[in-house]
């Protein structure tokens, strides 16, 4: 009898464990390559990212479509946020632009439809880096 409780003990502790370890946590994230004793440059969101939003974006979207990019919610309305007009879609996936709509957007991709900023301008190298950095380094409200 007692050897039949341990099988029935052993059998439910690893169908528990299986069951457990199955959990989809999405996708993984492997971040590059880091070389030992290369700088990095650590992008910072409220210095760096958010002064392009203001220059470039906070014009259309003080509160357009749930999306304000202003100093206080900028953050809060773009990480790990699903997009309005392309749910389920994440607005910024941190540490992944591509599978963030506002990379595509910003970066001219066709993929979401209507590039940003839509007025025929576009934004420097410069930002688009410090953009791409910024999400690749695991979108912190740094």
């Amino acid at each position: 009898m007692t050897s039949r409780i341990s099988s029935k003990w052993i059998i439910l502790c690893l169908v528990t464990l299986a069951v457990g370890c199955a959990k989809d946590e999405g996708p993984i994230f492997i971040p590059k390559a880091v070389v030992p004793g290369e700088a990095i440059d650590t992008a910072y969101f409220s210095t760096e990212v958010l002064p392009i939003f203001t220059q470039h974006c906070w014009t259309c979207h003080p509160d357009m479509s749930g999306l304000d990019l202003g100093a206080n919610m900028a953050f809060s309305n773009l990480v790990n946020v699903t997009s309005t007009n392309h749910a389920p879609d994440i607005r910024v996936v941190p540490g992944d632009p591509m599978a963030s709509v506002l990379w595509h957007k910003v970066s001219q991709s066709p993929t979401y439809g209507l590039t940003m900023p839509p007025n025929g301008t576009f934004l420097t190298d410069e930002e688009l880096r410090t953009i791409r950095d910024w999400i690749e380094q695991g979108a912190y409200d740094n």
